[in-house]
């Protein structure tokens, strides 16, 4: 049975997802700004703990369902990884998973809110994680920025670029293995996105742009998050 569900701007959940990703950017921000060193580093903690959580919940539930898989329940699409990616950080401190996840995070998940697609239906678990985990990968970059105070370094939209090239390639082998399709590298969305291009002569066409599209993605977002000035004020 085919359990994925696309929905539209005209669909109640479309504007309810907006409104937690900025309640998911502004919240993390203030608390990062005006709480102690040691609420902060709680605050953090149970920030990762609570996506671990929610992607162990969202997976018992499928479970229970009996709709999870090896070939769709594994985080190895583009917002799985990195969840994985943000929960390192919080945990962490680690710049290089801080630098990926801002590029993947705000690129990947922004995606993820304009053209909204549930892989495993609207249980309200499923949507819970969807938001939750969507809306957190878009916060923690600017979180990294305006609560840890830590502007991109030069170069850093291409080294994540690169990095994620290594995010595919496993991916690839995943699905090989599985059936699956992670990353979609087998076959495009079912959304409706212009930004997902094909061709009845080359199938993957979709995912050759993908590439494009995401360099391009990653690139402005250097320019303009670059042009943000925060003082450095924290060091890990």
């Amino acid at each position: 049975m085919d359990l994925h569900v696309a929905i539209t701007s005209d669909h109640p959940l479309y504007f309810i997802g907006w409104g937690v990703v900025l309640f998911m950017i502004f919240f993390p921000i203030f608390i990062g700004n005006n709480a102690s060193i040691r609420v902060r580093s709680n605050f953090e903690k149970g920030w990762a703990y609570l996506l671990l959580a929610s992607y162990f919940a969202m997976t018992g539930v499928s479970m229970i369902r009996g709709e999870a898989s090896w070939a769709t329940s594994l985080l190895c699409h583009m917002c799985g990884f990195s969840r994985l990616l943000a929960i390192g950080y919080l945990l962490s401190g680690k710049r290089w998973m801080g630098e990926m996840v801002t590029f993947m995070g705000i690129a990947g998940g922004l995606q993820s809110f304009i053209t909204p697609e549930f892989t495993h239906g609207l249980h309200p678990v499923y949507v819970f994680d969807y938001y939750f985990n969507h809306a957190s990968i878009i916060a923690i970059g600017f979180y990294i920025i305006f609560a840890h105070k830590q502007p991109l370094q030069k170069g850093a939209w291409l080294r994540t670029f690169g990095r994620i090239q290594l995010l595919a390639l496993l991916a690839l082998v995943v699905n090989l293995i599985t059936g699956g399709n992670y990353m979609y590298l087998m076959e495009p969305p079912i959304v409706d996105n212009p930004l997902i291009i094909q061709s009845e002569s080359f199938p993957y066409m979709h995912v050759v742009f993908f590439q494009v599209f995401a360099a391009v993605h990653f690139f402005l977002l250097q320019v303009v998050l670059s042009r943000l000035k925060v003082k450095r004020t924290l060091s890990y």
